[in-house]
């Protein structure tokens, strides 16, 4: 399956914080479709499916984000 993006070269570019904590809390354990710059909800859904469904109504490439609930913790395990 090919990508849908080609990956530009990043060499030289700086990458700025997006502060997306306001944007994403009526998405709590939902699956949702952000634009490319990660500035625009395009879809979400509790599954990726509809989530995909309504982000390809937009007509824009996305990328998808499962939110966890807030009340959780995630601490990623480098040692596996």
């Amino acid at each position: 399956m090919k990508p849908k993006v080609k990956i530009k070269n990043m060499k030289n570019q700086t990458l700025k914080s997006i502060n997306l904590s306001k944007k994403l809390k009526p998405y709590e354990n939902k699956w949702v479709a952000l634009s490319l710059d990660h500035k625009i909800i395009l879809g979400a859904g509790n599954t990726l499916k509809e989530a995909k469904q309504k982000a390809e109504q937009k007509k824009r490439d996305y990328v998808f984000l499962k939110l966890p609930p807030f009340n959780t913790n995630y601490v990623p395990c480098s040692w596996l």
